[in-house]
């Protein structure tokens, strides 16, 4: 039978698909930031998306690995939401610096989804590597499936799909606030996730994510994005209490926690940063 959220998607295909080849339409968030006469865009066509460069940016210097990387990034997304397709022209802009991002957003992050227009917004530097993954995935679940039950799930499945922290997989780093005592109530996690930390609510939110598809399958992201993760529990015939314990006896045989340094990079800076060795 086919799910909701897939059925949701189909119906999505079926009223009408953009093309690379057709212009942003007037008054979307697209037609806006083209619009912004602040920034000179250079815009590079691929099969399935359209990737938008300020003149004189990092992301410009380096906009030849950029048609890759995109394509390999929505394959991912799709392959990790279990998504057969995406039919919809996704559109990347990638901009220098967190001040950029708040010119063209009205927030200074290091990602925005505009999932309405099929558009995402992300920071590219030297120091710092775009989350595509967790804002195209972004897109494709906020505007195509249900409604979510909430941000812990949002969040969790979009880290997840991102796959990685720091140069690290994302359970190494979940691993380590375990051992530092800093795993979050899961009460506490999906009712008030935003008042967090948002390092170790969105590892620890992922990690579930992920320990919930080997325990459940594929189906169980159907029901985590309607009911929440507030529900992992009882979706695995479980106590809450049990469920933790299980949950970490998970991370302590699947991931080794991370040297310490690293952490500390991390904590400081962000999964954008790359805190591996240098070769």
């Amino acid at each position: 039978m086919m799910s909701r959220r897939n059925l949701i998607l189909l119906m999505h295909l079926m009223v009408g698909c953009g093309s690379p080849g057709q212009p942003p339409a007037p008054g979307s968030n697209v037609h806006r930031m083209l619009s912004d006469d602040r920034y000179e865009w250079t815009t590079i066509e691929t099969a399935h998306t359209r990737i938008h460069v300020p003149s004189g940016s990092y992301a410009h210097a380096h906009q030849n690995i950029l048609p890759e990387r995109v394509e390999q990034s929505r394959r991912t997304v799709l392959s990790r939401l279990l998504e057969p397709d995406y039919r919809e022209t996704l559109h990347l802009f990638y901009v220098d610096s967190r001040e950029d991002m708040e010119r063209l957003t009205g927030s200074p992050v290091t990602g925005f989804s505009y999932f309405s227009d099929n558009a995402v917004v992300l920071v590219y530097n030297e120091d710092w590597r775009p989350f595509e993954r967790h804002e195209l995935a972004h897109a494709v679940t906020l505007g195509t499936w249900e409604s979510a039950a909430g941000p812990a799930v949002v969040e969790g499945l979009a880290t997840y799909v991102e796959g990685v922290c720091g140069g690290y997989e994302n359970g190494r780093l979940t691993r380590t606030i375990l051992d530092m005592g800093g795993v979050i109530p899961l009460e506490t996690l999906s009712g008030d996730f935003r008042r967090q930390s948002d390092l170790v609510a969105y590892l620890q939110a992922a990690s579930i994510v992920e320990f919930m598809l080997e325990r459940r399958g594929p189906e169980v992201l159907d029901l985590l994005w309607t009911q929440g993760l507030v529900t992992s529990p009882a979706l695995l015939e479980t106590s809450p209490e049990s469920f933790q314990l299980e949950f970490e006896r998970w991370l302590l045989s699947k991931y080794d926690a991370v040297p310490d340094h690293v952490w500390e990079a991390v904590r400081r800076r962000g999964c954008g940063i790359d805190a591996r060795p240098a070769v």
